[in-house]
């Protein structure tokens, strides 16, 4: 391992997390409530999220984001679905800081 990724992995990177729940088996075909209780657990936790058309991404330090992932996964399942398919993209970088707000703009400057 580089030396510059030991010191990374020392100090605490950045984690983006992209969550999507899908509850199967449940009285309407709405997701909206399950949205909202996510998008509760994680502005409990402090951390950043940004919620797209079919999954939500949450930045922090990868214990935060997979913590709060569970959360997310187990409460689904407290409410009034049968079954829940919880799906997890996670992005790490060890050469630079990224951050939602960073990626987003990134994209958008190149798209114009």
């Amino acid at each position: 391992m580089n030396n510059r990724r030991k010191e990374k992995e020392e100090q605490e990177m950045t984690t983006l997390l992209e969550i999507s729940v899908t509850p199967v088996g449940t009285e309407s075909t709405s997701y909206k409530e399950y949205v909202t209780d996510a998008i509760k657990l994680i502005k409990d936790k402090g951390l950043n999220y940004h919620i797209g058309p079919s999954s939500t991404v949450i930045e922090g330090e990868i214990d935060q984001v997979m913590e709060v992932a569970k959360a997310i996964h187990k409460h689904s399942l407290k409410r009034n679905a049968n079954r829940v398919v919880t799906n997890l993209r996670i992005e790490e970088r060890s050469d630079k800081d990224m951050s939602i707000s960073h990626q987003m703009r990134a994209v958008k400057e190149a798209s114009q």
